[in-house]
């Protein structure tokens, strides 16, 4: 191999998939991150008293439709609450 090949195509294209990786590696850990957020606020909310049983599904709605968290998460927070919920009542 000679060592301007190295230097002109192999070097910039491990950068490359460097740079790449790292990418893949930040959104992955930012998106966890905002999941994480959503569910501390609704912890709070749930411990306030604000969120019970009987007005958890409309709350969720309305975040919804306010853009504060998205409608597939609406959904998966929904099924969390309901399943939280019933767990309490058994103990």
């Amino acid at each position: 191999m000679d060592p301007y090949e190295f230097f002109l195509l192999i070097l910039p294209l491990a950068v490359l998939v460097a740079i790449l990786v790292i990418a893949v590696l930040y959104l992955s850990r930012k998106d966890d991150t905002v999941r994480h957020k959503d569910v501390e606020a609704l912890t709070e909310l749930i411990q306030t008293g604000v969120v019970n049983k009987e007005n958890f599904f409309v709350l969720l709605q309305d975040l919804a439709q306010n853009n504060m968290i998205e409608k597939d998460s609406c959904e998966t927070f929904g099924k969390l609450l309901q399943e939280s919920f019933n767990e309490h009542e058994e103990i």
